[in-house]
């Protein structure tokens, strides 16, 4: 057989696996819960060798066989919050902003009270690791076994320009990656446990954060805030009650704070640059040939928290680990607004 020969076949075996996707999936369900797969799973027209080498490699590269077996001391993909920096902020550091230590353990209670159990109801433990003594300005998720981890540094709560409903948003962030749906970052044979950047902020807006400050008297909070007019028009257009209104614009309101630090975070030291920071009245204007998992720019990133905030779409129906239509809004289905903005989302059937 010569070398072409052999790279036909290879490729050809790589199709069948991908195939066998959905067959796959059932089977690493089989294999986590039973520890053995049943034979008509992957179906007759693979060898049980190689049908079952192939369930291995895709249950290892979407971390269902660590969690198969137990494997506490396998770490899994670290998702930040920021793109790296070089930042560092000390605890007791005269500073001039951030949140104190109390706002920044209510702010995690705020998000364990909520989703401890929700994350218990899909068969996993949230574990929020409190680093305030950490002088990172970041936040990042990762997993072990069954535990779902989120590692919140205390070097972002005292940043200057975070703020107590900021600091429960990057919390909502980072269980977006854990939770947050359609696009994944890419993996073996499919998407990685981890939602992208840009989903897991679109997540922040939609689902954590309106669930997390439903029964707060947001009317008031939200009447000492100068709201601007596209935030109260986008809310109004998504929502008819007072009280979703108000929620939609405090959630808005600190999508903007988040674009705003991490436009800050990522000029660093460059202060010689012009000062253009991210706001509601000038979304950014890029659109992407394929959807980008990586960070997203500030500006799109404020794009990405507004569409989640004015969304209309209930915070109860959860996105889809396999498509981008469930539990969102969609320019697929003819939403005009609320949707993933294109400057990282490539909508699957769309062509421009």
């Amino acid at each position: 057989m010569d070398f072409d020969d052999s790279v036909k076949k290879l490729l050809f075996f790589v199709r069948s696996l991908r195939r066998f996707d959905d067959s796959m999936t059932e089977a690493c369900f089989e294999l986590n819960r039973n520890g053995k797969v049943k034979e008509n799973v992957l179906g007759g027209n693979m060898t049980k060798f190689i049908a079952t080498l192939a369930l291995v490699l895709a249950c290892v590269g979407q971390g269902s066989l660590a969690q198969a077996h137990g494997a506490n001391d396998v770490e899994h993909k670290l998702c930040d919050f920021a793109p790296e920096n070089d930042l560092r902020i000390p605890d007791g550091l005269e500073r001039t902003g951030g949140i104190t230590r109390a706002e920044y353990d209510l702010a995690i209670d705020r998000i364990e009270r909520i989703y401890k159990g929700i994350v218990k109801q899909k068969g996993a433990e949230l574990e929020i690791n409190r680093l305030w003594t950490n002088t990172q300005v970041n936040a990042n998720a990762t997993r072990k076994g069954n535990k779902w981890i989120i590692n919140a540094f205390g070097g972002l709560a005292r940043y200057e320009h975070n703020t107590f409903d900021g600091e429960m948003m990057v919390l909502c962030h980072e269980l977006g990656h854990h939770m947050g749906g359609f696009p994944k970052y890419p993996g073996m044979f499919g998407g990685s446990w981890a939602s992208n950047e840009g989903q897991s902020d679109y997540f922040a807006t939609m689902k954590c954060f309106r669930r997390v400050i439903e029964n707060d008297d947001n009317i008031s909070i939200v009447s000492k805030m100068d709201v601007p007019v596209e935030v109260s028009r986008g809310c109004q257009l998504g929502f008819q009650s007072a009280k979703e209104i108000a929620i939609c614009k405090r959630s808005a309101m600190t999508g903007r704070v988040l674009a705003v630090l991490l436009y800050h975070l990522g000029r660093g030291s460059n202060t010689s640059s012009p000062v253009v920071t991210p706001d509601f009245d000038t979304p950014a204007t890029t659109q992407v040939s394929a959807t980008n998992d990586k960070h997203p720019q500030a500006q799109c990133r404020l794009d990405t928290y507004f569409a989640g905030a004015i969304c209309g779409v209930s915070k109860d129906l959860e996105f889809s680990d396999r498509e981008g239509v469930k539990g969102a809004c969609n320019q697929e289905k003819g939403d005009a607004f609320g949707f993933r903005p294109r400057c990282w989302y490539k909508p699957a059937n769309l062509r421009f």
